[in-house]
């Protein structure tokens, strides 16, 4: 279901395969970034930092971070030496998301062939303030609204509540609750805004013992598959009356 009004503040989805050392050479990336150079034409790179310990003490490495993003900056596509992730604050439907993660895996296939996939997971949080705050209790499910719908609201500076589960298709983190003014829980994901709000956060993931081979279209499927089984909790924990109100048609 479509909602013009979206309470999405972020939508995330990673594949982690073993690691290529070699990505951290801007050689090795320029046939990746060619590949995706007319989707995500602006390029950043940033340099991280791995602390590790051996014979002669600590030693510090420099890890790079490839980061590309559309015209508009409303995507980004995020590459390091173990991992491709995709984002964004503008999502409009579980095909079109598949869609892009499909073509990523593409890209990222023909110019480095990481070989396995050993973990695939997507991301969405959800935020409701303002009006829809207001009139939470009759938006949120009373069991995922937990403490904060009792007598001692009134008294809660900031709520997180925490639930892992299997599923059909992999597993289910979940976190909700109440943020006040100007913090957040996940700055990425969900810049802190100036008004107290409430979250939903939903990660479903697949982790594969034995690594599995990395093949676009099978990457597809599993995306749709665990934002499928994402939405399936999200549609649980609320009513239809929050999804009226940014502006579903039921």
């Amino acid at each position: 279901m479509h909602l013009p009004k979206t309470p999405l503040t972020g939508v995330l989805v990673q594949m982690r395969f073993p690691e290529v050392l070699s990505i951290s050479k801007p050689a090795f990336v320029a046939d990746f970034q060619e590949a995706i150079r007319q989707a995500y034409p602006q390029h950043v790179k940033e340099d991280g930092f791995q602390l590790s310990f051996g014979p002669d003490g600590p030693q510090h490495s420099s890890i790079p971070t490839w980061r590309f993003l559309d015209a508009a900056r409303k995507w980004r596509v995020t590459l390091t030496t173990d991992f491709l992730s995709l984002e964004t604050r503008a999502y409009s439907s579980r095909d079109d998301f598949a869609d892009r993660t499909s073509k990523l895996a593409a890209a990222l296939q023909s110019a480095i062939s990481p070989g396995y996939l050993t973990r695939l997971g997507v991301r969405y949080v959800d935020r409701i303030h303002g009006e829809q705050f207001a009139n939470l209790k009759e938006f949120v499910r009373p069991e995922i609204m937990g403490i904060f719908n009792t007598t001692l609201q009134n008294r809660i500076d900031r709520t997180i509540s925490e639930v892992h589960a299997e599923t059909d298709c992999g597993k289910l983190s979940s976190r909700w609750g109440y943020m006040p003014a100007n913090q957040t829980h996940e700055p990425s994901l969900m810049p802190a805004i100036a008004v107290p709000s409430w979250f939903l956060d939903i990660d479903t993931y697949q982790d594969f013992k034995e690594p599995i081979e990395f093949n676009p279209e099978d990457v597809r499927e599993r995306t749709m598959q665990l934002a499928t089984r994402s939405h399936g909790f999200f549609r649980w924990a609320v009513s239809d009356d929050f999804l009226r109100s940014y502006g579903g048609e039921l």
